[in-house]
């Protein structure tokens, strides 16, 4: 029992962890919007939820956000596309399997 305990606290304290690659920079409600979108998504079985987010043309792997946040704040979010697993897969290679999240932004133009 004690070790299904840990098993079950560590599997948690994980996906925890694994959502929070997807924070952005704002503070309280706002820095989980992207987390919340991917999760939502993911119950609709469009994306999984560890996706391809790819940023004005700049993919971001959730194995590549390992130790950094996305560069984004919600303020800067203009669209969020969605691109399911088969599409993925013919853009992405097996990296896409996991679905593509494309996010386009209301950067400055010089």
């Amino acid at each position: 029992m004690k070790n299904f305990t840990l098993i079950i606290i560590s599997l948690l304290s994980f996906s925890i962890y694994s959502q929070n690659r997807y924070e952005l920079q704002d503070n309280g409600k706002e820095k989980n919007y992207l987390s919340d979108t991917i999760t939502k998504l993911a119950e609709n079985k469009i994306i999984t939820k560890e996706p391809i987010v790819v940023i004005d043309g700049i993919p971001y792997r959730f194995q590549d956000l390992e130790k950094e946040k996305l560069p984004l704040s919600k303020n800067k979010i203009q669209k969020i596309i969605a691109i399911d697993k088969q599409k993925g897969i013919n853009i992405y290679g097996n990296f896409g399997e996991a679905g593509v999240l494309i996010i386009t932004t209301n950067k400055e133009k010089k």
